[in-house]
Order: C-alpha cells, then sequence, then structure tokens
C-alpha cells in the first residue's frame, strides 16, 4: 500500500493512498494547495483515479475541484452530500463560513458511495462506512488496518455538532454502533489534529478520548453542548474543546502520545513501505537467546483474556492501551533491551515505537507475535 500524509496549517490533514502494483491512487481531504498531491504523484509515477471528501468541509475550502479539473479524475463523497449541501445553503453567513460553503458546493460530485461500498483502487479497497454526525454526508474509509475518519472522529475529540448539517444524536450512533466495535489495531487517520499528532490508535482512544465513554444519549448531548465553543469562522478548529476541559495533549498520556507519533513519522521517512521492520525480531531468535540466559525485558502488550490463555514464560503484561499510564512499571534502565509482543506484531509494533520515544534506545518487536511463537511448539505459560 501507498500512504503519505500530507499536513497543512491549521491542523488540515490530507492522504495520498494507493496501490503499489498498479501505481493508481487516491487523494483524500484535499486542501486548496494542491502542489504538494502533484509533486508526489509525479516523483512516484503514480495515477490520480479518484478524489475522495470524506465529508463537506466547512472551516476551509476543498481542494477536489481544483484538483479534478487539472487532472480529469473523479470526486467521490458520500451519498448524503446533496442532504448536506441542502441543509447548509446561505446557513453559514451568520457564523462567517458562507463563502466556504457556496465554494465547496459548487464541486461536481461524480460518484456517490453509501454504507458498505468499497471503493477500488487498483488493488487497494477503502470501505466505506457512514458516520454522520459532524455532517449529514460524513464518512470514514477503512483498509489495511488504517481508518481515514474524516471529522468524525479525531485524537482526543470528535467534529463538532454545530455547523449546519451537524447531528449530535447521529454522531452518538455513528460512535456507539460503528465505531467503537472496531478493533482496537485499528490506526487513524483524521482530517485534523491540533497537537501534531500524526495518527492514534482506536483501542487508545477508547479509553483516552471523553468522547467515546459509554454515556447514554441525554448525557452525551449535554456533553456535546458544554464541549463546543462558538463557531468562529474561516480556519476554526472542528474538534475545539473549551479550556475548562484539559485537552489530552495536556496530561502526561496525551505527551506520550505525541511522541510516539513523532517517533512513527521518523520511522515511516525511513521506511515508507513498510515502517514495521525497523526494529523487528523473529521467534526462532528469541527463544534461542532466552534459552542462552539473555536477560531480556519481555512485554506482552494484548488484552487480559489473552495472556491468560497462553504468554511467553516470565513476560510482563501491560495491555498497550494502558501502557503510558503504566511506565513506572518498565525498568528504570533506557538501554535495557526490551522485546514487545502481541498476538501478530501489530499492537506490539506501536508500542516498541512508543517506547522508542519515550527514550528506550533498545526495543525490537517480535513479528508475528505469539501466534508464530505457538506454531514453532514453543512453551508458553498460562
Amino acid at each position: 500500500m501507498i500512504f503519505q500524509q500530507f499536513r497543512y496549517e491549521g491542523g488540515h490533514l490530507s492522504y495520498l493512498v494507493g496501490d503499489e502494483k498498479t501505481k493508481e491512487c487516491a487523494i483524500i481531504d484535499p486542501a486548496i494547495d494542491i502542489e504538494p498531491y502533484l509533486e508526489s504523484i509525479e516523483n512516484r509515477g503514480l495515477r490520480l483515479v479518484y478524489i475522495i471528501d470524506t465529508h463537506s468541509h466547512a472551516d476551509h475550502i476543498t481542494g477536489a475541484g481544483k484538483l479534478a479539473e487539472q487532472i480529469r479524475c473523479i470526486v467521490i463523497m458520500n451519498d448524503s452530500v446533496d442532504v448536506q449541501r441542502m441543509l447548509s445553503e446561505d446557513k453559514g453567513d451568520a457564523i462567517g463560513i458562507g463563502d466556504i460553503l457556496r465554494e465547496n458546493a459548487l464541486v461536481t460530485i461524480g460518484n456517490k458511495v453509501k454504507e458498505g461500498d468499497r471503493i477500488e483502487i487498483g488493488n487497494l479497497l477503502l470501505k466505506v462506512i457512514a458516520t454522520p454526525g459532524h455532517t449529514q454526508d460524513s464518512m470514514c474509509l477503512l483498509t489495511n488496518g488504517k481508518i481515514f475518519t474524516g471529522d468524525t472522529l479525531m485524537i482526543g475529540v470528535c467534529g463538532r455538532t454545530d455547523l449546519p448539517g451537524g447531528d449530535t444524536i447521529m454522531l452518538y450512533n455513528s460512535i456507539f454502533k460503528k465505531l467503537i466495535n472496531l478493533n482496537d489495531d485499528i490506526v487513524i487517520y483524521p482530517a485534523h489534529d491540533y497537537q501534531n499528532n500524526i495518527n492514534s490508535v482506536l483501542g487508545y482512544e477508547k479509553v483516552n478520548n471523553p468522547f467515546l465513554k459509554l454515556r447514554e444519549l441525554q448525557e452525551f448531548i449535554e456533553f456535546v453542548i458544554e464541549t463546543f465553543p462558538p463557531p468562529t469562522g474561516a480556519g476554526m478548529q472542528c474538534g475545539a474543546r473549551k479550556t475548562t476541559i484539559p485537552p489530552i495533549s495536556s496530561s502526561s498520556t496525551g505527551e506520550l502520545m505525541t511522541k510516539m507519533c513523532v517517533a512513527l513519522e521518523h520511522v515511516l521517512e525511513e521506511y515508507p513501505e513498510d515502517w514495521r521492520k525497523w526494529n523487528v525480531t523473529d521467534v526462532k531468535k528469541l527463544k534461542k537467546e532466552l534459552d542462552e540466559g539473555k536477560k531480556s525485558f519481555i512485554l506482552d502488550v494484548r488484552d487480559d483474556d489473552e495472556y491468560e490463555e497462553g504468554h511467553i514464560k516470565g513476560s510482563k503484561h501491560i495491555p498497550v492501551r494502558e501502557l503510558p499510564k503504566r511506565l513506572n512499571e518498565l525498568p528504570e534502565d533506557k538501554n535495557t533491551e526490551i522485546v514487545t509482543y502481541c498476538e501478530s506484531g501489530f499492537r506490539s509494533s506501536h508500542a516498541a515505537i512508543f517506547l522508542k520515544a519515550y527514550g528506550y534506545k533498545n526495543v525490537k518487536n517480535l513479528e508475528h507475535g505469539i501466534h508464530e511463537w505457538k506454531e514453532e511448539d514453543y512453551e508458553v505459560e498460562k
């Protein structure tokens, strides 16, 4: 999978995704400055086939129309875009976003998708999940352990519902009937972030994002009303929170998450095609080292029930979502070799990057995890 993130002033994030074999690609949530996309497409020898807006943007003018006009390709949006445009018509002037809404409404949508549809980009498939709430036409795109969440779900917050077309009840249903049920390992890539994060993991958000805290509907509605300040026109934060609710980045766990994401960004630059290969070790090598008496700190980052079913003898158990809050249980010496593992190596790869960002200098991730350990018929402890 070809993947690149673009960050713009004001916290706007957009993405290039594509298929390595066919060299077909798509741009998700483009900004009006389209030059970085054009440059990347040319340098990589790609062919742009789709431009996708995850929702009707209210804080900035989309680059979808400009990009489609230059390259002659199809713009894709959720099939509720017409409803959203109707609800937004002549509604934005009072809050300073009328010109943005009118400009974005001029973009011709070539393909309108719905819940469960799949967007094919060569061999890459993006599964459409309709997630109305921030807007009527909000959707998320799921593929290969990643989810592009638009402004439905951001890092530590969700999209505001007090703009034209917003609906708090719809957002509640989108979160608690759809997104909350997805796998904890899925990496979240939103359309905005204001704390210099580049991604998050759904399991982390379930624990730390107050919008994902289980609430009754009425309690959720009251929380949302108290959370978002009045709209401030162009450039406003679609996920802003009042200062009376401390942002996640001001807490110790939030700062560590930011460090983790910065570290991941560096790893992505060094290993753009498969960033999880930067520090792997394999089960045969680990087993040999343990048999020879090598002292390594083995860290199992799976959930409690998985750990109880069987783990590598002597391993320390800290679920990946709890890691930021339980750092005091790790070795004080930052030169200690730490080997992280989970079922397959995916969750533990994030744990390894997190620990590297925190300052541990000798962190390895067990490739293919305990699944391959068991396939080799190595001993597990229950």
